[in-house]
C-alpha cells in the first residue's frame, strides 16, 4: 500500500482489477497432489547462479493462484495446470534475471509515475477499463477517487485486489520500458526493403529435371562406423538433446464385471416403481441421477436407442437401457405434436448404371420375390446397392424434408405399413420400399436416469490383488518374469519420453505424470515403479533407460548420422552422373534414366519455399532468381534430391520510387513487441543459464 497514501492526498479509487490482477496471477500454479511424497529433494531450477527451492517458488504461486481462481470464480483444473505452472516460473526468471538488467540500464517506475498510471493522464488500460462507461466511453475519474479516498472500508475482497493490482504494477511498468526500448532497435534499411519488394514481386516459369536421392537404394551405399564416429565427433552440437526417458510397463485394466452390470441394473429396476408414480420428476432424478442429464425431447428420428414409439404412454418408464457408458430408466412425461411428420422404412437401392432397362428388370424381379414370400432383409442385404444393405436396408427413421421428392411422397402417402406395390425410380436408381411405421408428428419430453457402468470397488480390489506379483520384488528381473506369468499381460513399450510428456503412448489420465516424474527425478535403469492407480486401470512401469539433458550418446544417434551420410552419398553419386550430360531437359532425363523426372512451376517467387514433386528445394530457388530467361542452371543438390532448371520466364520486379510500405512489413514482421518480448525472454534464458527442473516434480 505504499502508494497509496500519496494517491489519496489527490483523489480516489475503485477496484476489482481482474484485468491486471490477471496478468500476475498468469504465473502461478502450485504442484500437483504427488510432490510432498516424492522424496527429500526441494529444488525445482537455477536462475543466474541461484537455486530456487520448492518454498519459494509454492510462495510465488499460491497468491498468484489464489487471486487468479476469485477471478475466475473456479479452481484450476489439471489440463489448466502444466500452464499456470510454467507461468509462474516465468515470473521467478523475470524477477531474478530482468531486474538486474533493468538496474544496469537505470530504468526504474516513480511514485509520479504510479499515480499517474492509477488516476492521471495515462491510467493503465486495464484499471481503466473498470471505470470506464460503456456508453460513452469515457473514464470516471470521480469513481476512481472515490474508491482511493475509501479504501479502508471496501470489502476485503476488493481490497486485495487492488493491493496486487499496485504491486504488479511498477514491475509490469518497468517491463513494458525495456521490451520497448529494445523493440526500438528493430528497423529495416532501404536495402532491405528494396530486397523484400523484389522477392515478392520478380515471378519465374521454370521447368527441371529431378533425381530423388531415394531412387538410390540403402543398400547401394556403404557407412562406415569410423565415418560415422568422425562424423558425431566433428558435429557435436548438432546431437544437444533434452532429457528423455523409455519405459517398459503393463496395465491391468478395470472393467466392471458381469456382477457389477447386473447390481447397475437391479438398483435401475428397483427405481422403476417409484420413477412412475412420483409427482416430481425434478426432484427423483436429481436425487437419483448421476448426471445432469435429466430432460430430453426427442424425435422420432433421435429416440434414445433401447426405445420403442409403439409402447409410448404417458407415465411409462423404459429401461435399463445401455446407452454407451451408462444405464437409464426414460420416462415419457407428454407426447406433443410437432409441425413435421416423421416415418419409418427400409429399402433396396438398384442404381441405374448405364443400363437403365437392366436396372429396373432386376429391380422389378427383387420386388416379385418379395412379394411371393422372400425376406426382405436377406434381400437388401444381398442386393442392394447403398450403404444400408448391411442393416437389411432399414432407413430408420426420417422427417418429410430428408429424401428426395419420389421417395418422400411414397412413404408420407402411405396409409399403412407394409411393401409398397411399385416400384419407385429417383436419380439415384429404382427403390423397392416397405413402410414399417406410417407417418406421425409426435415429439417425447422425456425424464432420464442415468448410472454410470463403472467397477465397483471389490471388483477394483480384484484387479489391484493380481498386481501383487510385481510388489513383493520391485526389481527388473521380477517385471519380466511376473509378466511373461500372467498371460494376460501385455508388456508395452513407451520410447523417448520427453520431460513435459503428459501422457505414456495412449494413456492420457493426469496422473501418469506421477511415473514420468519418478522416472526423472530419482529412478534408475532397472528401476520399477510403485503401482499407479488410474480411474480406469492399474499401472507398474520398468525404467529401461534414461538421458540427461545435453550431448545425446553416439549410439543413440548412430542410425540418424548413417541416414545424413548415406544420404550425402547418394547426393555425390547422382552429382557425378548428372554432370556429365548436356542437352535439354529432356535429354538430360532420358540420358540419366531410370528415376529421373520432368517437373514445372508457374509464377514462383523468392519467397515460393518449395516445388511440385520436389518439395522443400531453397537452393534451387535462390539459384532460379540469379538465371535469366532461357538460361538452365548446373545441376543444383538441394534437400530431397537433384535438380537441373531451365528459366522459361523471368519477369524481375521493376524500379519503383518508394519502398516504405516493405520496410514498414519488415519492421512488423521482426519488430512487433510480441515477437521482441518472445526474443528478450529466450535471450534471458540463455543469458542467465536457466535451468528449469519442475519436470521432475509434476
Amino acid at each position: 500500500m505504499s502508494i497509496i497514501n500519496s494517491i489519496r492526498n489527490k483523489s480516489g479509487l475503485l477496484l476489482i482489477v481482474i484485468g491486471v490482477a490477471m496478468l500476475a496471477f498468469i504465473l502461478g500454479d502450485l504442484f500437483s497432489r504427488n510432490f510432498l511424497s516424492q522424496g527429500n529433494e526441494r529444488i525445482v531450477g537455477e536462475i543466474a547462479g541461484e537455486e530456487i527451492p520448492f518454498e519459494e517458488f509454492s510462495r510465488e504461486f499460491d497468491e498468484f493462484r489464489q487471486n487468479y481462481e476469485m477471478n475466475i470464480g473456479r479452481a484450476l483444473t489439471e489440463q489448466e495446470l502444466p500452464g499456470i505452472r510454467q507461468q509462474a516460473w516465468n515470473q521467478l526468471v523475470f524477477k531474478k534475471a530482468y531486474f538486474k538488467e533493468f538496474e544496469k540500464l537505470g530504468l526504474a517506475v516513480t511514485d509520479e509515475e504510479m499515480i499517474d498510471m492509477i488516476q492521471g493522464n495515462n491510467i493503465d488500460p486495464s484499471w481503466a477499463s473498470l471505470f470506464t462507461n460503456p456508453e460513452t466511453g469515457e473514464i470516471d475519474r470521480n469513481n476512481i477517487r472515490s474508491f482511493l479516498q475509501n479504501i479502508e472500508s471496501v470489502p476485503p475482497q476488493s481490497q486485495a485486489f487492488y493491493i496486487n493490482f499496485e504491486r504488479n504494477l511498477r514491475p509490469n511498468r518497468l517491463r513494458a520500458k525495456y521490451e520497448n526500448l529494445l523493440a526500438e532497435t528493430y528497423f529495416a534499411t532501404d536495402a532491405e526493403a528494396k530486397k523484400e519488394y523484389e522477392a515478392q514481386n520478380s515471378k519465374a516459369d521454370v521447368r527441371y529435371a529431378y533425381v530423388p536421392y531415394s531412387t538410390i537404394p540403402d543398400s547401394a551405399v556403404s557407412v562406415s562406423e569410423s565415418e560415422m564416429r568422425d562424423y558425431y565427433n566433428d558435429h557435436k552440437k548438432e546431437f544437444d538433446s533434452d532429457a528423455t526417458i523409455s519405459l517398459e510397463y503393463v496395465t491391468f485394466p478395470i472393467q466392471p464385471s458381469d456382477m457389477d452390470l447386473e447390481a447397475i441394473k437391479e438398483e435401475l429396476e428397483d427405481l422403476k416403481t417409484p420413477f412412475a408414480n412420483t409427482q416430481n420428476d425434478t426432484a427423483f432424478t436429481a436425487a437419483n441421477s448421476e448426471t445432469n442429464n435429466n430432460f430430453i425431447v426427442a424425435k422420432p428420428n433421435s429416440l434414445p436407442q433401447g426405445l420403442n414409439i409403439g409402447d409410448f404412454e404417458k407415465g411409462k418408464v423404459f429401461g435399463p437401457v445401455k446407452d454407451g457408458d451408462f444405464y437409464k430408466l426414460y420416462k415419457v412425461l407428454d407426447i406433443v405434436n410437432d409441425s413435421v411428420a416423421y416415418a419409418k422404412a427400409r429399402h433396396i437401392l438398384i442404381k441405374t448404371g448405364d443400363d437403365k432397362d437392366a436396372a429396373k428388370a432386376k429391380a422389378t424381379k427383387i420386388l416379385n420375390d418379395i412379394k411371393g414370400g422372400a425376406d426382405f432383409a436377406q434381400m437388401a442385404a444381398a442386393n442392394g446397392e447403398d450403404g444400408t444393405k448391411s442393416r437389411g436396408g432399414d432407413l430408420g427413421w426420417f422427417d418429410e424434408n430428408a429424401m428426395v421428392e419420389p421417395f418422400g411422397k411414397a412413404v408420407f402417402n402411405a396409409k399403412s405399413t407394409g411393401l409398397l406395390p411399385s416400384l419407385i425410380e429417383t436419380d439415384f436408381g429404382y427403390h423397392i420400399i416397405e413402410v414399417t411405421h406410417t407417418k406421425i408428428y409426435d415429439n417425447f419430453n422425456l425424464a432420464v436416469i442415468e448410472k454410470e457402468i463403472a467397477a465397483s470397488d471389490d471388483t477394483r480390489s480384484e484387479v489391484y490383488r493380481r498386481t501383487g506379483a510385481f510388489a513383493v520384488d520391485r526389481t527388473k528381473e521380477n517385471f519380466i518374469s511376473a509378466s511373461e506369468a500372467d498371460s494376460s499381460l501385455i508388456r508395452y513399450q513407451a520410447l523417448n519420453i520427453n520431460k513435459n510428456s503428459r501422457s505414456i503412448n495412449n494413456i492420457y489420465d493426469p496422473g501418469v505424470r506421477t511415473i514420468i516424474t519418478w522416472a526423472f527425478r530419482e529412478a534408475e535403469v532397472g528401476d520399477v515403479s510403485e503401482t499407479l492407480e488410474l480411474e480406469d486401470q492399474f499401472v507398474i512401469a520398468l525404467l529401461t533407460e534414461k538421458t540427461e539433458d545435453g550431448i545425446s550418446s553416439f549410439e543413440s544417434v548412430k542410425n540418424s548420422i548413417k541416414t545424413k551420410l548415406a544420404k550425402e552419398k547418394k547426393k555425390e553419386q547422382i552429382l557425378a552422373k548428372m554432370k556429365g550430360l548436356s542437352g535439354t531437359l529432356d535429354q538430360i532425363k532420358d540420358g540419366y534414366g531410370s528415376g529421373a523426372t520432368i517437373g514445372q512451376a508457374t509464377a514462383i517467387s523468392l519467397n515460393t519455399t518449395s516445388l511440385p514433386s520436389v518439395g522443400f528445394a531453397p537452393k534451387a530457388i535462390g539459384q532460379i532468381f540469379k538465371m535469366e530467361t532461357g538460361q538452365t542452371s548446373e545441376p543444383i543438390a538441394d534437400e530431397n534430391g537433384v535438380l537441373v532448371v531451365e528459366v522459361d520466364q523471368m519477369d524481375k520486379a521493376s524500379e519503383i520510387a518508394e519502398y516504405s510500405l516493405y520496410k514498414d512489413q519488415i519492421q512488423s514482421k521482426y519488430g512487433n513487441i510480441n515477437q521482441v518480448s518472445a526474443k528478450i525472454a529466450q535471450a534471458m534464458n540463455e543469458f542467465a543459464e536457466v535451468e528449469n527442473d519442475i519436470y521432475k516434480y509434476y
